[in-house]
């Protein structure tokens, strides 16, 4: 494809990715839309959720029916207390450090509103 650019001509070849299709995604005016990826990217496979992976064949094999449909692992995320408990640790070493650059500053004013709004987070 020839270009141009504030009078400098110049040729961009835009290179081409192999692209396979995956499932059906949704529609788009009457016509069905798949997903699209990369030949070189493997497509996700569908599972039994977001937390499930499949057991490895070495594992699967011992003869205990019960660990082999079992998920090898299972990713657990933080609770809203966990995440609550690092935001007040995060705000609290973050007043901290503006608590020492007003002191090195001698900004008694400052200094003072810190003072105030660490007591009311209770750091």
């Amino acid at each position: 494809m020839k270009l141009t650019y504030r009078g400098a001509n110049y040729e961009y070849d835009i290179p081409t990715v192999d692209m396979i299709e995956g499932e059906v995604a949704g529609k788009y005016r009457g016509q069905n839309w798949n997903y699209r990826y990369p030949r070189h990217i493997p497509v996700p496979q569908k599972s039994g959720g977001p937390n499930y992976t499949k057991k490895q064949d070495s594992q699967a094999g011992d003869g205990n029916l019960a660990a082999a449909s079992a998920p090898a692992t299972v990713k657990s995320y933080p609770t809203v207390v966990d995440v609550a408990q690092v935001h007040r640790a995060n705000i609290c070493n973050i007043l901290d450090r503006r608590k020492e650059a007003a002191k090195a500053k001698g900004d008694e004013r400052l200094l003072r509103l810190l003072e105030i709004e660490s007591r009311q987070m209770v750091c």
